[in-house]
């Protein structure tokens, strides 16, 4: 039989198959208490009655049993619930007819009914409408029978029955339909799990059979890629060799590069292709007996220089002079080669690695121990998961693939052995081997293998392309590749004549490769620095200023994102333009970078001829922006020594005027033999007047020459000392107004005390600039300014200086507190003024706002804290 296909089907075949189990339950309990019932009829029944209830007896057993016959065919499969909901009104009606001879209406055999009821409610699972029709008739046929025969007799007795049947009836009925409710809901939720479960492994099907089919095309393609890589890596040998040409020093260091990353690419095909052969149990093992003791020590040796390269110290050391071991020592080879690679490139330069051999009873252990910085010991299982690394960011310290220490384990329990990784003080993989043969499984064996020296001499060459991979791969360069990146130094080699070359670059990355391939496509025309991460790069441009970076995104520490904007920051690097590459070309990274101060932006792999054409253009407009910024300032100088000239000549005028008139005085004076008294206090006043405006003259001469030098100074002292902001203003006031000449008005209004702790100096560098401004806004003759101050409750002092001039334009509002800003024109003042007060009141750590209407005037107001918490010092 199928099973059903959809949860309709489940639910009907199972509601069938429960009420015909059920029904088949209650038959057999009515035939077996229909026995007893008859007993009680003959004991209790009026013996004219007995024949009728002994004929209806026997008629419904007689039904009963042909119900249960009727119970297993596909007839009562398709109305299962029409047939319990009969056979419910039969039994009730066998019951309705006792009562008939047993009181009517008031029967107490009524209770039978109840009984009929409750057992229909749980051996049955019908719908409410069945259950509602089948308690209807029911008590219909009780109530209908008896009145036909008994009439009222009775009556008050047989309604407290009928409502204790009928309630019996509602709470029957109630208790069907939750019942029918639940055991949908059972069903459907049972048919949904099946459903789950099924496709759950119908899908664990499919995956195995796409990951067979995974790895069988993983196995496949990587086999393939020998063949291309081989005819890459035979010409590039043959190049390194002389055979094609002699080339010169850096063409042979582009065609070295390139034959190491072809190299690093071959090493990866096989890992990648051993990880698959494992995964399906078809690596085999051509076992032999080894001495494990002459080959690490000779693998160290060959080592030993390599780690050199990092001042690392590596030692080697044995219980014994001699440990046998049963093994496929090429394929363990390259489990201690990575160990030994994974010690040096996480040990820092002047650590220590060392390898020890433990020959103990039945085992052999191999110890690789180093002191760098370790891992968390709660990581120590998951470092032989396949793609896992322990810092699995993108800015990590330490590049990889992940498969490293997974291919390692797999070859170690292939040999029957186990690995395992502690971290103390240091990072400690223990490699522990069976030294018997007897625990190789079969399957894991190369019946063809025999022993076989990794260490043997050259196999024999020019036997095809695949041969030339398997040799390649033999040869030491080839095998200790893992150890020779990772100790490597040496990124960027030295050109003889780069100091001649105008510009330079700096590239901060922290693969070796791409700062060769950036290296080598901008080395003809910049000379050529490196940094492997960003902290490093930034203290490199700092101390070298390149004329371009070229940076990575993703770095360890430093990422490229904060190096940027380190640069940005300092005034020295600033101006140096950078070019970012990263793999990273989503169009957020690339606007970030943009918003960071990056310049140019390329993807990985990026074209070398690009890099050079934007490395050229960024260099070029480099050149063009200092050419414009000294056209810019020598215009500028037009305009400050215009500028100059008024600050100066205004007040050397008061002088010169004022003293070519006392000379006139004097010269008359000394004509006069005689002079009354009046004429003398005259001409005393008079000479006093010229000498203070004199005065007043020389004071702004000093204070314009003050004034340039406090803003052209790269720092000065700043000592912060109380300063009443109301008296200084008024001194301001008496210096300014006769100096400017000007007919204008000028109103003070103090409230309370208006004391502030500043420079003093700066704060009078602000009230002169915002009062003379003011002043010489105003129209003559009914030309007014007003200058206000008061405490306020937030500990700030507020300082209004208000003019009734022509107000300022709303395009230059913005404008008016920049550097050699002006609307006066050459000659008029020189457009630092109000710079000098933006800064004199933001380094107080207050704020400058100004209101200003065309025709109505501006004001300027000033709030500043009347207290510092710290002193300030040089700047």
């Amino acid at each position: 039989m199928t099973s059903p296909t959809t949860e309709i089907e489940r639910w009907r075949n199972w509601v069938a198959e429960r009420n015909s189990r059920g029904l088949r339950t209650g038959a057999w309990i009515v035939l077996a208490l229909y026995p007893a019932f008859g007993i009680l009829d003959f004991l209790f029944s009026p013996r004219e009655a007995l024949p009728v209830l002994y004929l209806t007896r026997s008629i419904v057993a007689l039904l009963t049993i042909a119900l249960l016959r009727a119970t297993r065919t596909p007839a009562f499969a398709r109305h299962h619930a029409a047939a319990c909901a009969a056979y419910t009104v039969l039994c009730a009606s066998g019951i309705t007819v006792m009562t008939v001879f047993m009181g009517g209406l008031s029967s107490p055999y009524y209770v039978g009914l109840i009984l009929v009821m409750v057992g229909s409610g749980l051996l049955f699972v019908v719908p409410l409408g069945i259950v509602l029709a089948t308690h209807f008739l029911s008590i219909l046929g009780f109530v209908i029978t008896n009145m036909l025969v008994h009439g009222g007799d009775h009556l008050a007795q047989g309604l407290s029955n009928l409502t204790f049947l009928s309630a019996t009836a509602i709470v029957t009925a109630t208790g069907q339909l939750v019942l029918y409710r639940l055991h949908r809901e059972q069903i459907s939720g049972r048919f949904a799990l099946e459903q789950t479960k099924a496709n759950l492994e119908a899908a664990n099907t499919r995956l195995k059979e796409l990951d067979r089919y995974k790895s069988q095309f993983f196995a496949n393609i990587t086999h393939e890629f020998k063949t291309p890589l081989a005819m890459i890596l035979t010409p590039l040998e043959m190049l390194l060799g002389g055979d094609v040409g002699k080339y010169g020093a850096a063409e042979k260091a582009t065609f070295e590069s390139m034959f190491l990353s072809g190299m690093k690419l071959l090493k990866m095909i096989g890992d990648l292709l051993d990880l698959s052969k494992l995964e399906e149990s078809r690596l085999r093992l051509k076992v032999g007996e080894q001495d494990l003791a002459p080959y690490l020590r000779y693998l160290v040796d060959q080592v030993q220089p390599l780690a050199r390269r990092k001042d690392i110290e590596l030692t080697y050391s044995s219980n014994a002079e001699q440990c046998l071991v049963y093994c496929d020592l090429e394929q363990m080879e390259r489990v201690f080669i990575n160990l030994l690679s994974n010690a040096l490139k996480f040990t820092a330069r002047g650590g220590h690695v060392r390898v020890s051999l433990h020959d103990l009873a039945g085992t052999a252990w191999v110890v690789v121990k180093d002191d760098g910085p370790g891992f968390p010991s709660e990581l120590s299982e998951r470092l032989f998961e396949r793609f896992f690394q322990v810092d699995g960011s993108e800015t990590r310290r330490h590049g990889g693939t992940g498969i490293g220490l997974a291919l390692a384990k797999e070859i170690v329990e292939l040999h029957g052995g186990h690995i395992r990784a502690e971290s103390d003080r240091g990072a400690r993989f223990i490699v522990e081997l069976i030294k018997d043969k007897d625990h190789f499984r079969p399957e894991a064996l190369d019946r063809r293998s025999q022993r076989r020296e990794v260490v043997a001499g050259a196999r024999e060459a020019d036997r095809g392309i695949q041969d030339f991979a398997v040799q390649m791969q033999s040869r030491e360069e080839f095998r200790l590749l893992d150890i020779v990146e990772a100790t490597e130094r040496r990124v960027i080699a030295r050109d003889p004549d780069e100091d001649s070359r105008a510009h330079s670059c700096l590239v901060v990355e922290d693969t070796p490769d791409v700062i060769r391939l950036v290296s080598m496509a901008l080395r003809p025309q910049f000379k050529m620095l490196s940094a492997p991460d960003g902290l490093a790069g930034l203290e490199l441009a700092k101390r070298e200023l390149p004329s371009l970076i070229v940076t990575d995104l993703m770095m360890p520490g430093m990422d490229g994102f904060e190096l940027v904007r380190k640069l940005r920051e300092d005034p020295a690097t600033r101006h140096i333009p950078i070019i970012m590459l990263t793999a990273r070309g989503d169009v957020e990274d690339r606007v970030a970078g943009i918003d960071s101060g990056v310049n140019a932006y390329l993807a990985k792999p990026f074209s070398p001829r690009e890099l050079l054409s934007a490395a050229r253009g960024l260099v070029k407009m480099q050149a063009a922006t200092a050419d414009i910024l000294l056209t810019q300032r020598m215009d500028s100088l037009e305009t400050i020594a215009g500028g100059l000239a008024h600050e100066i000549n205004n007040p050397l005028n008061y002088v010169k005027n004022a003293l070519v008139r006392v000379r006139i005085d004097a010269q008359a004076l000394l004509d006069k033999k005689e002079m009354s008294a009046a004429e003398m206090q005259k001409l005393d006043k008079r000479v006093r007047d010229l000498f203070g405006v004199a005065e007043s003259g020389l004071k702004r001469i000093a204070g314009t020459v003050e004034l340039m030098g406090s803003y052209s100074r790269a720092g000065y002292t700043r000592e912060l000392r109380p300063y009443d902001v109301s008296q200084a203003a008024r001194e301001v006031i008496d210096l300014v107004l006769p100096a400017t000449g000007r007919k204008v008005r000028v109103e003070t209004s103090f409230e309370g005390d208006c004391s502030i702790e500043c420079v003093p100096e700066e704060m009078n560098q602000l009230l002169t600039n915002l009062v003379q401004n003011a002043i010489e806004a105003s129209p003559e003759e009914t030309g007014r300014v007003d200058v206000t101050g008061r405490a306020v409750e937030s500990g700030m002092l507020e300082l209004r200086v208000k003019d009734n001039g022509h107000g300022i334009k709303p395009e230059d509002k913005q404008r008016i507190f920049t550097p050699f800003f002006t609307t006066k024109g050459p000659g008029r003042g020189m457009g630092m003024g109000l710079t000098i007060v933006w800064r004199v009141a933001t380094s107080l750590g207050g704020t400058l706002a100004v209101e200003s209407e065309p025709g109505q005037g501006t004001e300027f107001l000033v709030r500043v804290p009347v207290r510092r918490e710290t002193q300030r010092g040089a700047a």
